[in-house]
C-alpha cells in the first residue's frame, strides 16, 4: 500500500515507531519473543495463575492394551464466548498461541480402556477421561511457498484452497505424553486419517485432496514431531522466514485502536488476500515507516527511521523462524488425481485404526523413534499427568522449544 492519503503528525509518528521498536527490542530471538507473547496471552485469558483442568488428571500406561477416543467438539469458541475447558487445557499445553477461525474444527483425543481401537465421537470429551492431545483442522489459507511449489502453482486461490486443502493448525500432545511416548507423532498420524478428512468434508461440503501443516519451531530446533513419518506425511520444504513475527494481542489491538482514534481506521490496513491478520500488521508496519520517511526533516524522525529500518531488517533476516512444511495426499499416486474424477480407491492404511496400530507397533514393539532408552529409564511404566505452562514459564530455565 501507499502512498497514503494522510500521515500521522511527527509526534504521533515518533510514538508509534517507538511502540513497535519497544515490542521487538524486548527479545533477542523469535523463540524468546514467542515466550513473552505466550505469557501475555495466558495473562489475558486469566490462565497465568493457578488452574486445574476438569478432566481426569492422571493415566498409567504399562503396555499397548488401550484405545483412544477422538471427540469432534465443533468450532473453537472465541474470546467473546465462554471458553470450553478443553481450550483452556490446550492453551496451557501448547507453547504457541492458537487462534480459532470460522472454518476450524477441533478434535480432543483421550485414552480409554473400554476398547483397544479408535472411535470418532461427535460430542464434548467427558471429564472422567484423560486428555492425550488436540487437533485443529482448518480451511484457512496460509501463505506457504513450499506448498505452492509442491502443488506446481504460483499462487493459491481462495476457491481452490477452500475446496481442496485442509491445514492442521494444531497438532499438540499433552505433556509428558508427547515426549515420553512420541504422542505428537500419534496425533499427526490421526490428523491425516481418512475419517477426519471425511468428517471435515461433510461439515464444510469439501473435496479435500491435500493435507498440510508446519512445524511449530524451525531454525531453533533440529527435529520436529513430523520427522520419521514420511510414509504418511512428507517434508516438501521450509518456509522462507523473511518476515518478523506478527505483533500479538493485546499490543496489536492497542496499536490498531490508537491508530483509529487518530482517524486511521483498521480498514486502511486490511487486505483480501490470505494470511489476513499477518498482512494487516505488515501494512501498519509499512505505514509507520512511511510516516517516519515523510517527517524525515525532523531530526528525531530521521534518527528513528534508521533505527526502525535496522531493527526490522534484523527480524526479517535472521531472527525469524523457517518452519518445515509437511504434506499428506492420503495415499494417492498424485495430489491432483482426485480433482477431476473423485473415484480413487481409499487407502486403508490411512484409516484411524491402521494409523493407531502403526504407532503402537513403533512405540511398544519396535521401540523406534529413540524410545529404547526412555523405556529402560521408566521400566516400561509411564505415569501421565498434565505439565502446564502457567507453572513452567515461571521457571527461568524452562526451555519453551519442546
Amino acid at each position: 500500500m501507499g502512498p497514503y492519503p494522510a500521515t500521522l503528525d511527527a509526534a504521533d509518528t515518533i510514538f508509534s515507531a517507538n511502540y513497535v521498536l519497544g515490542y521487538y527490542r524486548s527479545s533477542e530471538s523469535a523463540p524468546h519473543l514467542m515466550r513473552l507473547q505466550k505469557i501475555e496471552d495466558l495473562k489475558e485469558k486469566s490462565l497465568w495463575n493457578e488452574y486445574n483442568p476438569s478432566f481426569r488428571d492422571s493415566a498409567k500406561i504399562t503396555g499397548s492394551d488401550f484405545g483412544i477416543n477422538i471427540y469432534a467438539v465443533g468450532r473453537p469458541k472465541d474470546k467473546r464466548s465462554k471458553i470450553a475447558d478443553y481450550q483452556k487445557l490446550l492453551d496451557l499445553t501448547s507453547t504457541h498461541i492458537n487462534n480459532g477461525g470460522w472454518g476450524d474444527r477441533d478434535f480432543v483425543i483421550t485414552i480409554t480402556w473400554k476398547h483397544q481401537s479408535t472411535q470418532l465421537i461427535e460430542s464434548q470429551p467427558p471429564e472422567d477421561e484423560f486428555v492425550l492431545g488436540f487437533i485443529r483442522l482448518s480451511d484457512s489459507v496460509l501463505n506457504n511457498k513450499p506448498l505452492t511449489d509442491y502443488l506446481g502453482v504460483s499462487k493459491l486461490t481462495g476457491d481452490f484452497a477452500n475446496n481442496h486443502l485442509v491445514c492442521a493448525k494444531v497438532i499438540v500432545a499433552t505433556q509428558p505424553f508427547g515426549k515420553l511416548l512420541r504422542g505428537g507423532k500419534l496425533l499427526a498420524l490421526l490428523a491425516t486419517s481418512n475419517e477426519l478428512r471425511d468428517y471435515f468434508n461433510k461439515q464444510h461440503n469439501r473435496n479435500i485432496v491435500v493435507f498440510y501443516t508446519t512445524s511449530l519451531y524451525g531454525t531453533t530446533k533440529e527435529n520436529c514431531q513430523y520427522d520419521q513419518l514420511n510414509r504418511f506425511l512428507f517434508h516438501v520444504g521450509n518456509t522462507t522466514g523473511t518476515t518478523a513475527l506478527r505483533m500479538k494481542e493485546p499490543h496489536s489491538g492497542n496499536l490498531f485502536r490508537w491508530m483509529n482514534d487518530r482517524g486511521f481506521s483498521k480498514h486502511l490496513f486490511t487486505t483480501k488476500s490470505s494470511s489476513k491478520t499477518e498482512k494487516e500488521f505488515r501494512e501498519i508496519r509499512k505505514f509507520i515507516r512511511y510516516c517516519l520517511w515523510f517527517h524525515r526533516k525532523d531530526p528525531h524522525c530521521r534518527k528513528l527511521l534508521k533505527q526502525y529500518d535496522r531493527e526490522i531488517y534484523e527480524w526479517d533476516n535472521g531472527k525469524t523462524e523457517q518452519k518445515r512444511t509437511f504434506v499428506s495426499i492420503y495415499g494417492m499416486p498424485a495430489w491432483d488425481e482426485n480433482l477431476v474424477a473423485p473415484t480413487f480407491e481409499i487407502d486403508p492404511s490411512y484409516n484411524m485404526d491402521s494409523l493407531f496400530n502403526y504407532w503402537k507397533k513403533k512405540v511398544f514393539q519396535k521401540r523406534s523413534w529413540g524410545l529404547r532408552k526412555i523405556f529402560k529409564e521408566h521400566n516400561g511404566e509411564f505415569n501421565l499427568g498434565y505439565e502446564l505452562l502457567h507453572n513452567q514459564l515461571k521457571e527461568e530455565g524452562f526451555n519453551q522449544v519442546r
